[in-house]
């Protein structure tokens, strides 16, 4: 009865949905350290607080536990980071002293905070000359682009005359070049941070545990994700098709999307990365991008460490491309 009851209990816990199964990177265990509660990862890519091997038994001897823990310093509230390894991109460590310093652990740790947007920035605008990202003039600038300005009750950016549409596209593609819009649509996203899970058909939204530092932006398939669901329509996060492996091996008659091999990729295209992008391996495909007009470069979120959707090379990203891209049509 015991051994009967301890079966059902493994098959229901294989039932549950784990953030692996919607998400692009492997997760380890839960762990319990002075701190809190952290994840068992390896020491290497622990940007917060890492804790010796004890704290994850069952695991190799360089995973260690990793817990990210919540700070207030007088320049804003942040995490408490590590800074030999670089854990706070697109911030300013603040260090501190004394019983009540919010950061424990070595001077290594410190508190990462990250800047905040200018009011009314980071909206979707649209002009004549094309969709872009409410920005500010003076302290965010359009780099790759051009502002345009405009007055009255209908102008798409609110606030003060150093709020404008920045419009790195160019003019409107054509209406009927789905991935040529889409990939517009992707770049008024320029600049935004990085977002472990984040990305909807509304635009973007906040990291997911375990790597959940406090960020409000995309990562690269909820970007892709996102640009379709506002040039087509279609909602690839309901379909299951927001993961990178998914997308890349679902059927044709899942995906509805042709692929191409990599040598005729256009502006629009997705392509991916994964090691030898073999379809069998869950997880190997980790990452995807869109074909800019240069097609030797794509759009996309990068990573933590980059921390920012902007520009990248396809072929000196550190790693090759799958052998096929994936063209999206209306």
């Amino acid at each position: 009865m015991q051994i009967h009851h301890f079966l059902l209990l493994f098959a229901a816990t294989l039932a549950i949905a784990t953030p692996v199964d919607i998400f692009e990177r492997a997760v380890g265990g839960a762990c319990s350290a002075p701190e809190g509660s952290g994840t068992c990862i390896d020491r290497s890519t622990c940007k917060g607080i890492s804790y010796s091997q004890p704290y994850c038994p069952n695991d190799p001897n360089n995973i260690e536990c990793c817990v990210v823990h919540s700070c207030t310093v007088s320049q804003g509230s942040g995490y408490c980071r590590s800074v030999s390894m670089n854990g706070c991109s697109g911030g300013t460590f603040y260090a501190g002293t004394g019983p009540n310093w919010p950061c424990p652990g070595s001077d290594d740790i410190k508190c990462c905070v990250k800047s905040s947007a200018p009011p009314n920035t980071g909206g979707s605008c649209s002009v004549p000359q094309g969709s872009g990202t409410c920005r500010s003039v003076s302290s965010q600038g359009c780099s790759g682009g051009k502002f345009y300005s405009g007055t009255g009750p209908n102008w798409p950016c609110p606030g003060s005359d150093d709020i404008q549409c920045c419009v790195t596209g160019g003019t409107t593609p054509p209406s009927g070049d789905v991935g040529a819009r889409i990939l517009a649509k992707a770049m008024t996203q320029a600049g935004l941070p990085y977002a472990w899970g984040g990305g909807t058909c509304s635009g973007p939204s906040g990291d997911q545990p375990p790597y959940d530092y406090g960020e409000i932006g995309f990562d690269c398939s909820g970007l892709v994700c996102y640009a379709v669901c506002q040039i087509t329509g279609r909602n690839l996060f309901a379909e299951g098709l927001r993961n990178t492996h998914n997308m890349y091996c679902a059927a044709e008659s899942t995906l509805k999307y042709k692929k191409y091999p990599i040598a005729q990729r256009k502006a629009g295209d997705f392509v991916f990365y994964g090691g030898a992008c073999d379809c069998s391996n869950w997880g190997n495909i980790h990452h995807v991008g869109i074909v800019m007009t240069d097609t030797a470069y794509m759009w996309n979120a990068p990573n933590d460490s980059v921390n920012r959707v902007q520009q990248n090379s396809i072929y000196n990203f550190g790693e090759t491309p799958c052998p096929y891209v994936i063209r999206p049509t209306a």
